[in-house]
């Protein structure tokens, strides 16, 4: 009797033990939470014939500020297309909050957003801005069943303390057909170093053609 008592107490032991040592998936994973700034912080960069499409929030330069990134376009960029097919630009802008806490405009670049209905029958081909760590990547995507992507990402290097292109990655394919899938992903191996500012989307070698 006294024998199956204490094996009774030593296995009730190592039940509650095992039970404590277990981990659930919840008790290990929790999301951070996203940064927010107040829209108003953002709309102040915007000019009066502009409207603000997109932005997003977060701490590149690991300050413990939070910095943003905007989209902007013309007001008037969806009347101009259906008037006379006016193709406006949209620009990234890259806000970065000074030591007095206020953000300030530090780069900006109008040669990266597909603009309203550019390759794109069905609206504007801009899905979102995705902000991770010292990275942001500008994504977009349209079509219907035959669809085609595009996300080009820019990394923020500390050195240099400069934005650069990362990575331009382009998919196409069709939702009913996976083994239709292609892309091309260039990166710095084909690409070299490019400056957020001197990046073109548009041209072939990835950089903004001299003006001078």
């Amino acid at each position: 009797m006294k024998k199956s008592l204490l094996l009774f107490i030593v296995f009730c032991s190592f039940f509650s033990f095992s039970q404590k040592k277990k981990m659930r998936w919840s008790d290990t994973f929790v999301a951070k939470e996203k940064p927010r700034i107040p829209r108003e912080e953002v709309e102040i960069f915007i000019d009066e014939d502009e409207y603000l499409i997109t932005f997003e929030a977060g701490d590149f330069n690991e300050d413990k500020l939070i910095d943003a990134v905007a989209i902007t376009a013309k007001k008037d960029e969806v009347s101009a297309y259906n008037k006379d097919q006016t193709k406006t630009k949209r620009k990234v802008l890259i806000l970065k909050r000074n030591n007095e806490g206020k953000l300030e405009k530090i780069a900006e670049n109008e040669d990266i957003v597909y603009c309203y209905l550019c390759e794109s029958p069905f609206g504007s081909p801009l899905t979102s801005i995705v902000f991770s760590g010292n990275t942001f990547a500008i994504e977009h995507e349209a079509g219907k069943a035959n669809r085609w992507a595009r996300i080009i990402t820019f990394e923020y290097n500390f050195e240099q303390q400069q934005w650069l292109l990362l990575k331009d990655a382009s998919s196409i394919y069709n939702i009913m057909n996976s083994s239709g899938f292609q892309s091309d992903v260039k990166t710095r191996k084909d690409f070299g170093n490019i400056l957020f500012t001197n990046y073109d989307a548009f041209s072939l070698d990835l950089v903004k053609k001299s003006t001078d």
